[in-house]
């Protein structure tokens, strides 16, 4: 009886040791009930992990909730916690632990149910987990410790991506885009390109702690752009540099097109020459053309058969899908031995021999002068003169050197040589000369011999006539205001005007007049004449 009696005292006592802890326990639950406020509205919103750079920033997102009580409260204590127990985050820095004091902010507005913790500068250590307890002013605490951020520390970033056509046009504006993520809005990547352009930039919030730069850059490729890259550079606090590049295939019409091949050629050889071209794509087909117009080839060689100095000048088209190019006109230097042209000749005056020898060569000839008894020196007695493939050299010497003089022209290519004759004869030239001398002693010995002569005739036809009175002359003075004189009075005059003429005192002041005073007769006759030579 005694043990039944003591186990119901133990049933008794647990009966009441259970409505001692229920009664609170349901209290506690239609306060909550009556107070409207619900256990499950303590949350909290964080992403499970984060990345960020060592050396950087980092900024964890968080926002929680909590049960709204009637009155508003009015002020909030925000900690942060690392594990369960390591404060890394308190608003009396004296609770933070020595690790993360000065290095931890929240820069969120509690009032506004926004928790987010600012780390700078992310240490290797920052991995967490870490969690977020609210404390409310007259109202209840709560630590959010199932809603726990790790952060993922890398120490390099990683690189930007980029973004741009890989084939572009020649003169055709282009846009290329960078861009790379980040976890310090704060203090974002600086973004640079290695062209030249207009850039812009633009920032955006992504999501998981993490931010995103972009830089746009907006230019005109050149040729030289051509296999070139162009380079992103994203650089971060801290002097840490990531790259990122693309190489540019720029589309452009052939350029610098010009005809390669040999600089010279002999003449009567064949030579081959080359179109040759830059551009993207590579040309697919060419076009060959002198003056006269195209010639039958299609593909970047042409061969030349016997080349001549007469070949004409030719210029290349080269063709792709972009456009075409021309070439400048090549104009083959065909190489011929010295040809002596018609027009070289020696010609002479009464002192001085000049000769003119007219070579035409490639390269230009070397041209000398020599006598049957060796060369003469260049130099002071020719001139050179070059024209082209022309070459004049004119020879000047005094007369009665040589009958004989000779031309020799020679180059690379082979030589020539021409003979000239020369008229220097001295007892030739003499002879000329006398005889000069001697038509000159004829024509001044005949002249005075002629009036003479004719005055004598004069005095003889007027021994018929009557001698003619002074009132006759004074009236043939006076003919323009007369009657004209008779056909025989024109002749007297004209008689007396010309014997006039011949008896100037002047000019035969040595000449005798005969004593009457007769102006028409010469003394002494024909012998008076060459008697005063």
């Amino acid at each position: 009886m005694r043990k039944k009696d003591s186990t119901m005292q133990v049933l008794h006592k647990e009966g009441m040791r259970s409505e001692t802890l229920t009664w609170p326990f349901l209290i506690h639950c239609i306060w909550l009930g009556v107070m409207g406020v619900d256990a499950s509205s303590w949350t909290a919103e964080v992403p499970s992990s984060v990345s960020g750079l060592q050396g950087s920033c980092i900024v964890i997102p968080c926002s929680f909730n909590y049960p709204e009580p009637e009155e508003k409260p009015s002020e909030f204590t925000g900690i942060w916690f690392k594990d369960t127990h390591d404060t890394i985050y308190h608003p009396d820095s004296s609770n933070i632990i020595k690790d993360y004091r000065g290095r931890t902010e929240l820069v969120g507005d509690l009032r506004q149910k926004n928790c987010s913790l600012r780390i700078d500068p992310l240490h290797r250590s920052d991995d967490g987990p870490f969690h977020f307890r609210v404390e409310i002013k007259d109202q209840n605490k709560y630590s959010y410790k199932h809603d726990t951020v790790s952060i993922a520390v890398s120490s390099s970033p990683d690189p930007p991506s980029l973004s741009v056509m890989e084939e572009v046009k020649l003169g055709v504006e282009l846009s290329a885009s960078c861009s790379v993520s980040h976890s310090c809005p704060s203090d974002s990547p600086l973004l640079t390109w290695s062209h030249s352009g207009t850039p812009s930039v633009q920032s955006q919030q992504l999501t998981n702690g993490q931010w995103k730069v972009s830089s746009s850059l907006t230019f005109t490729p050149s040729i030289t752009d051509h296999n070139q890259s162009l380079v992103c550079t994203a650089a971060y606090r801290g002097g840490k540099t990531v790259k990122r590049s693309k190489t540019l295939n720029v589309k452009y019409a052939p350029v610098d097109v010009k005809v390669e091949g040999v600089s010279s050629v002999k003449e009567g050889d064949s030579v081959e020459l080359r179109c040759s071209s830059d551009s993207n794509p590579a040309a697919h087909s060419y076009r060959w053309q002198n003056s006269r117009g195209p010639l039958p080839t299609t593909g970047p060689t042409i061969t030349l058969e016997n080349v001549t100095r007469l070949t004409e000048a030719l210029y290349c088209t080269a063709i792709n899908t972009e456009g075409q190019g021309h070439s400048s006109s090549l104009k083959l230097n065909v190489e011929y031995p010295p040809e002596i042209k018609v027009g070289s000749a020696c010609t002479s005056d009464i002192s001085m021999v000049t000769c003119l020898c007219i070579v035409d060569s490639e390269p230009p000839a070397t041209v000398e002068w020599s006598l049957p008894d060796g060369p003469l020196p260049n130099r002071p007695s020719t001139r050179v003169e070059r024209h082209g493939s022309i070459t004049m050299v004119t020879l000047q010497r005094a007369l009665g050197f040589s009958e004989t003089v000779h031309c020799h022209a020679s180059n690379t290519q082979g030589n020539a040589t021409l003979s000239f004759t020369v008229s220097t004869n001295d007892k030739k030239l003499m002879l000329y000369v006398s005889i000069g001398i001697a038509a000159l002693v004829v024509v001044v010995i005949l002249i005075p011999m002629s009036a003479c002569l004719l005055n004598k005739k004069g005095r003889r036809s007027r021994s018929d006539q009557p001698v003619t009175s002074k009132q006759n002359v004074d009236t043939a003075k006076g003919a323009f205001s007369h009657p004209s004189p008779s056909r025989n009075e024109q002749k007297d005059a004209s008689s007396e005007i010309h014997t006039n003429y011949y008896t100037n005192d002047h000019l035969y002041g040595n000449m005798e007049a005969e004593e009457d005073g007769d102006p028409y007769e010469c003394v002494g006759g024909d012998d008076a004449v060459y008697a005063n030579m």
